[in-house]
This record gives structure tokens, C-alpha cells and sequence, in this order.
């Protein structure tokens, strides 16, 4: 079952954050920025959610959490449309189908709001979810080099 996320599901999914740095991570920021930052923003995110995001649990047989997606709206630069970004979805277990009941919920969401692209971020090293995401039709738009001062 997908279900709307609530403040009281902070903890499981602050819980699941360190999945993020298990391939690397980006930007030249350290596993410590990654995991302190992306846990303050989600935090944030469920006690102060924004009508135009999307924060969603999936829950097991049982009614447990078994993972999580954030999606926040964005302006493209050149048509000033509105679109869907996945910034964070995460799974407690790989491979049992939660990331796609959650990335079905996300499209779902996206083309009801009128949205004609879901973008999402995903780094080179992670082969693995490389390969989910291009599973389900989503493929390389560009390539963002940074260079760190």
C-alpha cells in the first residue's frame, strides 16, 4: 500500500538516509554532508510539507514502512512549465518491488497535475539503480560536472 507520508514516519525514513552513500556520493561532498543534509531536508519536508511536493510511504503486507519517495515540483528553464524531480526514494529492501509501486505512485501524481516530465538524479557509480531507473524508461539527459573549490 502507497499512503501520503506523516511527520510520525520521521524516524524510518531518516532510518533509511545512509542508503544514499552506499555507492558513493556526489558533488564532491562528504558521506557525512550527504546523510546530516538530506536528513535535515526530509525532516523539514514532513513536518512543514509543501502543497506542490509529494511525499509518500509504501507499506508491507503487515503495515510496516518499507520505503519512501520525495518529489518536489520544479520550473523548466526553458518552457517555465512545471515538472515533477524525484529527490529521494528509498527502499529498506532492494528488489521487492517498492521502488517501482513507488515510482508508479510518482508518475501517477505527475501526470495528474498536468506534468509532462519526472527527472530524477541518480550517480555513475550506482549501477544498480542506474539499471532500475532505465527498467522503467528513464534515460541520461545530461551530465553535470563540478568542480569543487
Amino acid at each position: 500500500m502507497i499512503r501520503a507520508a506523516r511527520p510520525d514516519d520521521s524516524d524510518f525514513v531518516a532510518a533509511l538516509v545512509p542508503r544514499f552513500v552506499e555507492h558513493g556520493v556526489a558533488g564532491g561532498h562528504t558521506r557525512e554532508e550527504v546523510v546530516e543534509g538530506t536528513t535535515r531536508v526530509l525532516r523539514e519536508a514532513l513536518a512543514h510539507p509543501e502543497p506542490a511536493d509529494l511525499f509518500l510511504i509504501a507499506e508491507d503486507d503487515g503495515g510496516q514502512p518499507a520505503g519512501f519517495v520525495y518529489a518536489v515540483t520544479h520550473r523548466d528553464f526553458f518552457t517555465g512549465e512545471d515538472y515533477a524531480h524525484v529527490s529521494e526514494i528509498a527502499s529498506a529492501r532492494s528488489g521487492g518491488g517498492v521502488g517501482s509501486a513507488l515510482m508508479t505512485a510518482v508518475e501517477s501524481w505527475a501526470r495528474g497535475r498536468g506534468y509532462r516530465l519526472v527527472t530524477l538524479n541518480v550517480i555513475e557509480e550506482n549501477a544498480g539503480a542506474r539499471q532500475f531507473y532505465e527498467q522503467l524508461a528513464y534515460g541520461l539527459h545530461h551530465r553535470q560536472l563540478i568542480k569543487r573549490l
